[in-house]
C-alpha cells in the first residue's frame, strides 16, 4: 500500500504584510499616546495624534482575525488526535516560554527603569503577576491568544463534525461574542474583561470562516472592495468622531454603541488589508518586500519595542518651546519603538539560522 504525501497548503504571502500593518498600529498607539492628553485639547496637533492614535485601535483585533484566519486554513484538513497533541506542544514552546521569559524581563526591567535602588526578585509577587499579565501593559494580548489556542481544538473539531457549524461559524461567533458580552454589560461584569478571549471571539471567528473558504473569500473580496473600502474609511471617520464628541461635546455612547463601532471597525479594516496587500504583492514589490521582512519579525517587535519605548521616554529629553520639536520628539519615540526592536529580531533570526545549520560532513579520504 503506497503512502499519499499530504499536499501543504500554499502560504498566504499577504497576511505578512498585514501583520506589518498591524505591528504599525501598534507602534503608533504606544508613541502617540502621551500626545492625546498632554496636548490642549481641540488643537490641531491635538487632533492629528488622536486621530492617529485611534484610527490604528484595530491592531489587536485584526492580529487576533490573523490567528483564526491562519489556524482554521491551515488544520482545516489535518487535525485528529495527534495533531491536537502537536498543537500543543508547538504552541508551548511559541507562546508560553516566551511570555514567562519576558514577563520576568518586564518585572525586572520596570525596576530598574523607575526604582533602581530596589532592584529585587521575588518570586510570589511575580506569580501574582502572571495570571493577567501585570508585568506589562501590552502583554495581556498573549492571555488572550493562549485561551483561543486552549479552545481551538475544539472549534476545529466541532466544524469537522457538523458542517453547519463551520458554515455559519462566522455568526455563531458573533451571537457567542454579542450574548456574552450583554450579560456582562446588563446582569454581571465579568472580571478582567479585557483580557478575556470572549470579548475578541467575533474576530477570531471571523478569521476562523476566511481561513476555511479563503479562495472564495478573496473572490468575493476582489468583487466588492470598492463598498467595502469605502465603508471601512466611514466607520473609521465615525470611531475617530466618538472621540472627538466626547472630548468637545461630552456626547458619550454607552458601552454596547462603542463595542459595535470598535469591531465593526476592526472587521472592515481587517478585509481592506488583506485586499490592499494582495495588489500590494502584485504591484509594489519594494513596499512588499519591506512589509513582508517586517511582518516576519512583528512578533519580536511586539515583544520588544515597549522596552525601548520606555527608555526612549525616560533618557531622551523632551525639547521645550516649539510644537516642532515635539513632533519630532515623538515621531522619534516611533522610529526608536519600530527600528531597534527589528534590527535586534533580525540579527537574532539570523545568528539562531546559521547556530541551526549542521556542518558539511566531507567523505573519508577526499
Amino acid at each position: 500500500m503506497t503512502n499519499v504525501k499530504k499536499i501543504s497548503k500554499p502560504k498566504l504571502l499577504e497576511l505578512d504584510l498585514v501583520r506589518a500593518a498591524a505591528i504599525l498600529a501598534v507602534l503608533i498607539i504606544h508613541a502617540t499616546a502621551d500626545a492625546t492628553v498632554e496636548l490642549a485639547f481641540g488643537s490641531g496637533s491635538q487632533a492629528m495624534y488622536l486621530t492617529l492614535n485611534k484610527l490604528s485601535n484595530f491592531a489587536v483585533p485584526v492580529f487576533i482575525l490573523l490567528s483564526g484566519l491562519v489556524l482554521f486554513y491551515r488544520y482545516q484538513d489535518d487535525f485528529g488526535g495527534k495533531q491536537a497533541l502537536l498543537f500543543y506542544v508547538r504552541r508551548v514552546r511559541q507562546v508560553l516560554f516566551p511570555y514567562l521569559i519576558w514577563s520576568l524581563f518586564y518585572y525586572l526591567y520596570n525596576q530598574w527603569i523607575y526604582d533602581r535602588a530596589r532592584l529585587h526578585f521575588d518570586a510570589a509577587e511575580f506569580g501574582e503577576l502572571l495570571p493577567w499579565a501585570d508585568a506589562s501593559y501590552h502583554l495581556y494580548f498573549m492571555i488572550i491568544i493562549v485561551q483561543f489556542y486552549l479552545i481551538f481544538p475544539l472549534l476545529m473539531w466541532m466544524c469537522k463534525a457538523w458542517p453547519s457549524f463551520r458554515r455559519y461559524l462566522v455568526w455563531i461567533g458573533l451571537a457567542v461574542h454579542a450574548g456574552l458580552y450583554a450579560y456582562h454589560y446588563w446582569v454581571r461584569p465579568f472580571d478582567h474583561m479585557a483580557s478575556l478571549c470572549i470579548n475578541y471571539f467575533s474576530m477570531f471567528a471571523l478569521g476562523g470562516w476566511m481561513g476555511l473558504y479563503y479562495e472564495r473569500f478573496s473572490g468575493w473580496l476582489r468583487a466588492n472592495f470598492a463598498w467595502v473600502s469605502t465603508l471601512t474609511l466611514l466607520i473609521g471617520c465615525a470611531f475617530v468622531g466618538l472621540f472627538v464628541a466626547e472630548g468637545r461635546f461630552r456626547l458619550q455612547l454607552p458601552g454596547y454603541g462603542y463595542q459595535l463601532l470598535f469591531f465593526g471597525y476592526a472587521a472592515f479594516v481587517s478585509m481592506t488589508l488583506i485586499r490592499l496587500c494582495q495588489i500590494a504583492l502584485a504591484r509594489w514589490k519594494l513596499i512588499s518586500r519591506l512589509l513582508t521582512g517586517l511582518g516576519a519579525v512583528s512578533f519580536g517587535v511586539y515583544l520588544m519595542h515597549p522596552a525601548v519605548l520606555t527608555y526612549y521616554k525616560t533618557h531622551v529629553t523632551l525639547p521645550g518651546g516649539s510644537i516642532a520639536m515635539y513632533h519630532a520628539y515623538t515621531f522619534g519615540a516611533f522610529l526608536a519603538s519600530l527600528i531597534v526592536p527589528w534590527v535586534l529580531v533580525y540579527a537574532y533570526g539570523r545568528i539562531m539560522k546559521l547556530l541551526r545549520k549542521k556542518p558539511v560532513r566531507t567523505k573519508a579520504g577526499a
